[in-house]
């Protein structure tokens, strides 16, 4: 069962009455997505993207001190503080499609709360989705943000035919479109635009919110295309080299079940992106890529079928560290100095889990 329209229509009523709605989203393409989305179909607003931490938390409280909304708008984050609730008396709007926070909502009044797995579990379509479908805009946006989470929306037919050139000539599913072709392309115009500086990323996601046509980008054939595809190919260098290097490590590890690429870089992180590619290229086996940084690796995790939450929970046990995430895609951050205790348990898990 999906989420009812008229809960839809209770947010939808929501937005278009507010007059001074704050945003806050995650800062993947499906969050950022998602936010465009329904700042265009209020055409009034400001956004903050949450790039730190999973949690709204109470560090957020001083953009509602700064801005006055009349209506808070939380969208792709599993979770929000308890004390950042507690001081917010706005009406709020919390849209996500992780583990449901039923209690949370239970205790807030003034929380509307909306995620497809309260109606049902197995149903996780992304924010993106479900902006779409509250505000009834942005196809193209719509589309690209539920393929970058791994979705193909129930609207790729009016897609396909809106923009008959941005899609492949024949497609099974979501690993056809998410890799060499124009969709794809628009999902890393937006996935390096997100990177650097809070101020970098904030001025490429308010210029994402002018764009009306994906060939503006594509094509750049605007001020506003040229400006994302400028940034894009200046990440795209550093991205490419780093997936010859993970493409190289799996030519050299055939026999092994897990695809293991641990990258230093000071900059820019790549891990999310990179796993993402690379369980397509290489779907039988588990990816793992990590980040070494400030004293932790920074990982993110992959598989097709075998759920990786419970495998993660487990490997952490013991060392310094954190994770989880989807049924086939989990963050993982762990102390440099346990990273041997914790790949250890993690490969006999996952060999296990395969046998």
């Amino acid at each position: 069962m999906a989420i009812p329209e008229e809960i839809l229509e209770k947010a939808r009523n929501a937005l278009t009455h507010a007059a001074r709605p704050l945003f806050f989203h995650d800062d993947d393409p499906d969050g950022t997505c998602s936010f465009v989305i329904l700042y265009q179909f209020c055409k009034e607003g400001s956004g903050v993207a949450i790039k730190t931490s999973p949690v709204l938390t109470k560090e957020y409280l001083r953009k509602v001190d700064e801005y006055s909304p009349d209506l808070i708008v939380v969208l792709d984050k599993p979770k929000i503080d308890d004390e950042f609730l507690q001081a917010v008396k706005t009406p709020i709007v919390w849209i996500d499609h992780h583990e449901p926070q039923i209690e949370t909502a239970k205790r807030f009044p003034n929380l509307f709360y909306i995620n497809p797995r309260i109606w049902d579990d197995a149903d996780n379509r992304p924010t993106s989705y479900w902006s779409y479908r509250i505000a009834k805009n942005n196809l193209w946006i719509a589309t690209v943000g539920s393929v970058a989470d791994w979705h193909v929306p129930d609207y790729i037919d009016e897609f396909a035919k809106t923009y008959p050139d941005l899609m492949p000539e024949s497609y099974t599913g979501i690993t056809d479109l998410y890799l060499d072709t124009p969709i794809a392309k628009l999902i890393r115009v937006i996935q390096f635009n997100l990177k650097g500086s809070t101020t970098e990323a904030r001025k490429s996601v308010i210029t994402l919110t002018r764009i009306e046509s994906p060939y503006e980008i594509l094509q750049q054939t605007t001020s506003r295309g040229r400006f994302l595809w400028k940034k894009y190919e200046r990440l795209a260098a550093g991205y490419d080299r780093m997936l010859a290097e993970a493409k190289a490590t799996a030519a050299e590890t055939p026999e092994s079940n897990i695809l293991k690429y641990l990258y230093t870089d000071d900059s820019m992180t790549f891990t999310s992106e990179l796993s993402n590619e690379l369980l397509i290229r290489y779907p039988n086996r588990i990816i793992l890529v990590g980040r070494k940084h400030d004293g932790n690796v920074k990982c993110s995790t992959r598989s097709k079928d075998i759920e990786m939450p419970t495998i993660v929970t487990e490997s952490l046990k013991g060392c310094e560290g954190y994770g989880g995430g989807h049924r086939n895609a989990c963050g993982i951050v762990v102390a440099e100095k346990d990273w041997d205790t914790f790949y250890a348990k993690f490969s006999e898990l996952v060999d296990k889990a395969l046998q």
